[in-house]
């Protein structure tokens, strides 16, 4: 591992080196995720419309008064007008003017194609109304902001996905600030984090889905609770730490293991203040920072218990899925208990956490190959970089070694908590998961404790190639896999660039008249 560098006349040109680079890269997140976002057409099959129907209702001001609402009017013509039939067709549809998009059709909403599609969804009831808040609130606002450029209908939805733009170059900006406030003498970590990120293929990014916003919250509470553990800081960061950690888990209720993290900084504080004798003089700072966390989740919670029935919000969603908990006595039969079930199990997690969910014409938007390599290559590095961990191979230093122990632990206890769901449902006759496969393997999910795997990923990577130390620079392995990636990425999405649906051709459309 790296030692500590010491400061010098050279110091200043390297940082400002470091700059251009981050910089460079943030360009390069924000251009790939605009084009993906532009080029896969509106309401895919991760439950786009759903997310995109409690924005909608959100930038109207209207908050869900029951976890069984039905989308709205409003909502719903646009889902009709402007949505495709491309995730969910087993095949390619015939150049037919009934299998174009309805916006390109005269007074669409006039046509009985809209007519008798607007009739057969409007019974339908959005799943997502008993979400947790803050994603929909800034998405929201944004809609309405957007609104005030006058655009179109097509171009308005697109903003809601285009909101992913920012929200991932700050998050690849924030990656470079992650690694430089951590580990401050470590180049490697400190470029190579913000360069992993900023080609990371999850394809959440893609799309209108509150998940897209977890990884950055995640990241900024996780870094704001080790600087509390290493510092002693104001009343002000205390509050502000404490607002950040309510606001990931009122994002998605999956970034609950950010509480596990919170739980053990606040004990590990209270131990060495005790060995200080501090604990008085730093107390209220420490109830400052428990109560900027828990009254924002309570008053949220309290709220979904008097208007939804349950704290979680999640009952009528559970039941419109048609999963039900099983008896404690058929816990412990669950496949997942089993070397293959598993091995099942952690393989399809990896790739999901890696690549994503789409799918087109009901195929998985996937290739074998960068599958396998997301598998092999995160096994081999977790496994290396927990290895050097546990026998303190290379004598790395105490804060380097907690820091990647924390993100051991936040990803342990992520994926642990999606085995258990597994667990805990009979899934009934819903498709995913489902009786035969009972295995919740959405990497979205857990897609908060990005920074903290992508960390041990790159350590694990720097571990394994520490002989090439010297003779190459391991930023261009992680840059070889980036373009590895990027052009897997390309070659499996080529057929969505030509969608007629997509926003590329919306605006070619419009531009023809």
């Amino acid at each position: 591992m790296e030692r500590e560098k010491p400061l010098t006349n050279e110091t200043e040109p390297r940082d400002r080196r470091k700059r251009i680079i981050i910089f460079c890269l943030c360009l390069m997140g924000a251009f790939r995720v605009f084009a993906f976002n532009a080029a896969f057409p509106l309401f895919n099959n991760i439950d786009e419309e759903a997310h995109f129907d409690l924005v909608y209702k959100y930038s109207q001001g209207h908050l869900p008064c029951s976890g069984s609402e039905k989308f709205s009017r409003e909502s719903l013509e646009l889902i009709v007008l402007y949505g495709t039939w491309e995730y969910l067709e087993p095949e390619e549809s015939p150049e037919d003017s009934a299998y174009q998009p309805l916006w390109k059709h005269p007074n669409a909403r006039e046509s009985s194609l809209f007519s008798e599609a607007l009739i057969r969804k409007q019974a339908y009831k959005n799943h997502e109304m008993g979400a947790f808040p803050i994603y929909y609130l800034v998405a929201g606002l944004w809609y309405r902001v957007e609104q005030l450029f006058g655009l179109g209908e097509g171009d308005l939805i697109y903003s809601i996905r285009f909101l992913n733009v920012p929200l991932f170059t700050l998050l690849v900006w924030f990656s470079y600030l992650f690694a430089r406030a951590l580990f401050p003498e470590k180049d490697f970590q400190q470029i190579g984090l913000p360069l992993i990120v900023a080609f990371f293929p999850q394809d959440v990014f893609y799309s209108i889905n509150s998940d897209a916003l977890s990884p950055l919250l995640f990241a900024m509470s996780f870094l704001l609770l080790l600087q509390l553990h290493f510092e002693n800081k104001s009343y002000r960061y205390h509050l502000l730490t404490g607002l950040v950690v309510a606001a990931t888990v009122l994002t998605k209720i999956s970034n609950v293991t950010v509480l596990a993290l919170l739980c053990i900084i606040i004990v590990l504080k209270i131990r060495r203040l005790a060995g200080e004798k501090k604990v008085k003089a730093y107390f209220l700072r420490l109830i400052t920072l428990l109560a900027a966390a828990t009254i924002p989740m309570v008053i949220w919670l309290a709220r979904n218990y008097v208007v939804l029935g349950d704290v979680t919000g999640s009952s009528d969603k559970v039941a419109q899925l048609g999963w039900s908990l099983k008896p404690l006595s058929k816990l412990w039969d669950h496949p997942i208990l089993t070397p293959a079930g598993l091995l099942f199990f952690l393989t399809e997690l990896t790739k999901t956490f890696w690549r994503g969910e789409i799918v087109w014409h009901l195929e998985r938007i996937a290739s074998k190959s960068a599958d396998m390599f997301y598998i092999v290559s995160t096994a081999f590095f977790i496994l290396a970089s927990a290895l050097c961990i546990i026998l303190n191979i290379g004598k790395v230093n105490k804060r380097y070694r907690f820091v990647l122990s924390i993100s051991f632990c936040v990803l342990i206890l992520s994926v642990l908590m999606l085995a258990v769901l597994s667990m805990l449902y009979d899934f009934g006759k819903c498709w995913y998961p489902s009786q035969k496969l009972p295995y919740l393997v959405s990497g979205r999910l857990i897609s908060g404790v990005l920074l903290p795997f992508l960390l041990i990923y790159i350590d694990g990577l720097e571990r394994i190639f520490w002989w090439l130390k010297g003779r190459v620079n391991l930023l261009i392995i992680l840059a070889i896999i980036a373009i590895g990636i990027t052009l897997s990425e390309l070659s499996v999405t080529s057929k969505v660039f030509k969608s007629p649906c997509n926003w590329f051709h919306m605006e070619q459309y419009r531009e023809s008249f």
